[in-house]
């Protein structure tokens, strides 16, 4: 598994196809890349479309000649295994403007699957749900609660503009904060004057907290919504104990 995004360019080439020692300056010892380590099996590619051009040339050629060539060596390595690559940007465009080559979008595309974004697959949401759940928590109590608490009506209702990530994070955010809920105020044990504060700071926290997860923690989106500016939110944020 080769995360793409997460490498430095000037190290990319040394993590997928290798160095010798003393190729370049810090290569100290001899370093097997991702290729030769997923030799009969499987490499992933993640982020693929994060490559820089001069990589993805090299890459090209690695796929066309089955054989891998490690930095600071004159003779390449044979690779017998199977290529999986993901990316969440559209080659064909990246292509176009001319930031991913063809031949390489042309050799990758052999079996394509689209993975279409939460808000096309909203039936699956009580699946997802579940599997995540099993995932955050091992207490059945606590995922019984949540099953309660975040009904799939309320979660259709949702773009999910980060997908599943955002999911899980939703999901998290209630494990948290749904325990420790405030109960609503007394009713007429207390003043008048007195009731109408702690109901008035019940309501804000609640709607505050049910704002927030609505968008993600965005708070620009939060306050547009709300009908508010932005530094009114983070005020009422600050006085309810939220931020």
């Amino acid at each position: 598994h080769v995360d793409c995004a997460a490498i430095a360019e000037g190290v990319a080439d040394s993590e997928l196809f290798g160095h010798r020692a003393g190729a370049f300056t810090g290569a100290h010892r001899d370093r097997i890349g991702a290729f030769e380590v997923a030799d009969g099996g499987t490499i992933f590619l993640d982020e693929v479309g994060e490559l820089p051009l001069g990589l993805q040339q090299k890459l090209l050629r690695a796929l066309e000649r089955r054989e891998v060539q490690r930095i600071g060596e004159t003779v390449a390595r044979p690779f017998a295994g199977r290529l999986i690559a993901a990316t969440h940007r559209d080659l064909r465009r990246e292509v176009n403007t001319g930031r991913f080559r063809p031949d390489l979008y042309f050799r990758l595309a052999v079996l394509p699957i689209v993975l279409p974004p939460l808000r096309e697959r909203l039936d699956d949401l009580p699946l997802l749900v579940d599997s995540l759940l099993e995932r955050i928590t091992d207490d059945p109590a606590a995922r019984a609660r949540l099953r309660s608490t975040v009904p799939p009506g309320e979660l259709a209702r949702r773009d999910w503009p980060g997908n599943v990530r955002q999911l899980r994070n939703h999901l998290e955010r209630c494990l948290v904060f749904e325990p420790a809920r405030e109960a609503a105020p007394a009713g007429a044990e207390l003043p008048y004057a007195a009731a109408r504060d702690a109901w008035q700071r019940w309501f804000e926290r609640q709607y505050l907290t049910d704002l927030l997860e609505r968008f993600g923690g965005n708070v620009s989106a939060a306050a547009e919504h709300a009908g508010m500016h932005r530094s009114h939110l983070y005020r009422l944020l600050v006085r309810a104990g939220l931020s």
